[in-house]
């Protein structure tokens, strides 16, 4: 434990490298983390009829989560309490029970066993000894979380000032637009660590500058989970230097609107993205990209039928990066939400498990969409994700190579900009080494 003691973050100047290379720390926080945290396992909308399923793992620990009769939601260990076989795989419907394909035993959508083969051959069970595990299930904006620790404080405990950030953009009302799943070149932590700070647009992300205030971003480590947000006005970094009166409102709008249709495909929801973009080729004179944009946006809104009049122009404008520790990360902004669960590949530290998800709001009394196609890529390479997710996955191969060079330092980070990376940091030692955060 003294090797592994000497990678803590927490009161070093200095975030030890080996953090993300060290097979021996994958095990710990398979020990310590993943079965104490609560981790989002699918949308309601995924089990929308009694007996649909999503299998949610994370190393060794599997569960699914199911539509009861009633309508409500339960969560299982995903295996047979005769021999152990799995139950679940993947995503599917039980079709009004549980069965276990090798032996036949049964189960309803409660978890009580209502079928033994030759129950006589066996040593007497009272009801309760041949109920199916269950997992610690709760839910929050559309979301259905896990937690593989039957005492583990209850979800919204958990999630903390999350609500407070997320609840203005009606996470309940959004629905899918894509799901998609690869395999990326990197720690996991690697990846989290990259999407929870804005430090890093300028050398990865140059274009962005163009209309994004980078310095103006703001940083909220909260207690256990952060939020950064801010500079949401379109308008040009001043790290190019370019004098106010020089600034190209029409070309600030342009490039705003096209870089998040095309470079980050469903950051805006398709109900919206085409209309946003004609409407942005003909910026009346004397209007600021910024109005101009905002109103578009606003008045769009209500033409599909969404109330966005309790939030602020910086929520329709750039909305907040939220991560619900430990690795479900993203922004949302009004309308839309842009996510990433990331999770380790079985023991391997130099890759990692990486999920999108594309939302989008819905109005009071929308009809059900049907879920896209799963889309999934063992190799990131063989999908189009957008020239700003490329950008960072084309970054994340480097990063782990470079984590692995002998002989290099402990990471620094900057105190304002990377504040929430460090603030991850600090958390993750809270749980794999009782850090008093």
């Amino acid at each position: 434990m003294g090797e592994l003691s000497a990678m803590q973050a927490f009161g070093n100047e200095l975030i030890p490298r080996e953090r993300f290379t060290s097979a021996e720390f994958v095990a710990l926080e398979y020990e310590r983390l993943w079965p104490r945290v609560w981790q989002v396992a699918c949308r309601l909308e995924e089990i929308p009829g009694p007996g649909d399923f999503v299998e949610y793992s994370i190393g060794d620990h599997s569960a699914f989560v199911t539509r009861t009769a009633t309508g409500g939601v339960r969560a299982f260990h995903n295996t047979c309490i005769h021999r152990g076989t799995r139950l679940a795989d993947g995503c599917g419907s039980f079709r009004g029970e549980i069965r276990c394909p090798f032996h036949g035993w049964r189960w309803d959508l409660d978890g009580t066993n209502t079928y033994v083969q030759d129950p006589h051959e066996f040593p007497p069970a009272t009801p309760d000894e041949l109920r199916l595990r269950e997992v610690q299930v709760g839910e929050y904006g559309g979301f259905v979380f896990v937690n593989f620790d039957a005492d583990a404080p209850p979800l919204r405990a958990y999630l903390e000032d999350i609500p407070d950030w997320f609840d203005p953009y009606r996470p309940e009302r959004m629905v899918f637009t894509s799901m998609k799943t690869t395999i990326v070149d990197a720690n996991w932590k690697v990846v989290v660590d990259a999407f929870n700070e804005g430090y890093h647009i300028p050398a990865v992300h140059p274009e962005i500058l163009k209309w994004k205030d980078d310095a103006a971003l703001e940083y909220t480590p909260l207690h256990t989970h952060t939020r950064y947000g801010g500079g949401g006005w379109p308008m040009p970094s001043p790290r190019l230097g370019i004098p106010s009166e020089e600034v190209d409102e029409q070309e600030i709008l342009l490039a705003k609107v096209d870089d998040l249709i095309d470079n980050l495909p469903g950051y805006i929801g398709p109900s919206e993205a085409e209309a946003l973009r004609a409407q942005a080729r003909e910026l009346p004179d004397a209007t600021s990209a910024g109005e101009y944009y905002l109103n578009r946006r606003r008045s769009g809104a209500v033409a599909r039928g969404l109330d966005w009049s309790h939030l602020s122009d910086e929520q329709v404008l750039g909305g907040d990066d939220l991560l619900v520790f430990p690795n479900f990360i993203g922004p949302v902004v009004a309308g839309a939400f842009f996510g990433y669960r990331v999770r380790p590949n079985g023991m391997d530290p130099d890759t990692c498990i990486f999920e999108l998800w594309t939302l989008e709001e819905q109005p009071d009394g929308a009809a059900p969409k049907p879920l896209p196609v799963r889309e999934v890529y063992p190799d990131w390479r063989a999908h189009e994700w957008g020239l700003i997710v490329d950008q960072d996955f084309q970054n994340f191969r480097g990063i782990q190579r470079g984590l692995r060079t002998p002989g290099g330092p402990g990471l620094r980070w900057n105190r304002r900009q990377e504040s929430c990376v460090r603030r991850f940091h600090e958390v993750l030692d809270r749980y794999l080494f009782g850090a008093p955060t």
